[in-house]
């Protein structure tokens, strides 16, 4: 037994001497980074014994407030310069860098937002660089109002109301308009027709104005000429010309006749608004 102990104590102190005697030989997990390799036969440079790889190693080298800015090889992999290590003081170094992976890459980058401050997770450009298409050149909210932090390319979330107010008008900046006959002859805005919240259906109703009945069925373009569906005319047809309505309707006493569809609400002249009409007469009459 005695015998075993001492062979045992033997080895142990054997082991222990070549340890301490090649310690880069026996333990070392793997050749390091380019950027540590003058520190390739001192491990005590950044491990402490019994402790590991503390912060007070790595910042005897790479001062926080530093870090990503006077060392251009360092690969933070982000679009820019950035300032966020000073602020984490309770995180240890190894929770996002790793070395000893070979010397022909940077250390192995291992980042999570949760690993950051909460005020620092929400300043997302202070780190990353601002899409620069025409959506996201309009937003005026922070990124993860859409995005998460896991799945870049997942829309968790989306308001019109983010838009900055002076663009919230521009549907057609983000979105391609509609090739059908009706939409490409539209001049006014979407939203004249389509709210942001939901675009079909949509809220225009063309007999709330005027019924499209017996001829009147007819291209966009005969009453709303150039395709602009903010205005429209009723000259062009049958015996509609100025000279012609101004002296019809002048035998009936309305002089204010200059929106049609006020009164004619259709082809049926049964079912034209002659209250309307009326109105148009003594207002026409208050005016001479």
């Amino acid at each position: 037994m005695n015998k075993l102990l001492i062979a045992g104590a033997v080895i142990l102190l054997a082991i222990s001497f070549l340890i301490i005697r090649f310690p880069h030989t026996l333990i070392n997990p793997g050749e390091l980074s380019n950027g540590h390799q003058k520190f390739n036969n001192d491990c005590f440079v950044c491990h402490t014994p019994l402790q590991g790889v503390t912060n007070t190693k790595c910042i005897v080298c790479h001062q926080l407030d530093e870090i990503g800015f006077k060392d251009d090889s360092i690969d933070i992999r982000f679009s820019k310069k950035i300032s966020f290590h000073k602020a984490l003081t309770k995180q240890s170094c190894t929770a996002c860098h790793l070395d000893h992976q070979g010397i022909s890459t940077n250390q192995k980058l291992i980042f999570e937002h949760n690993l950051l401050e909460p005020a620092t997770v929400q300043s997302c450009l202070d780190c990353h660089q601002k899409q620069e298409d025409v959506l996201h050149s309009v937003l005026s909210t922070a990124c993860n109002n859409c995005h998460s932090f896991e799945n870049w390319k997942t829309i968790t979330r989306f308001d019109h109301d983010m838009i900055n107010k002076d663009q919230s008008q521009n549907c057609i900046n983000c979105h391609q308009k509609p090739k059908d006959k009706l939409h490409t002859g539209i001049i006014g805005n979407c939203l004249s027709c389509h709210s942001i919240t939901k675009w079909k259906p949509a809220t225009f109703e063309h007999s709330s104005y005027f019924v499209l009945d017996q001829d009147h069925n007819t291209d966009c373009i005969i009453c709303h000429k150039n395709n602009n569906f903010e205005t429209y005319t009723c000259y062009g047809c049958h015996e509609h010309t100025p000279s012609n309505i101004a002296a019809k309707h002048r035998e009936e006493g309305i002089n204010n006749f200059v929106n049609c569809v006020k009164c004619h609400k259709s082809a049926d002249e049964d079912n034209n608004n002659n209250e309307g009409r009326s109105k148009e007469k003594d207002k026409g009459e208050d005016d001479d």
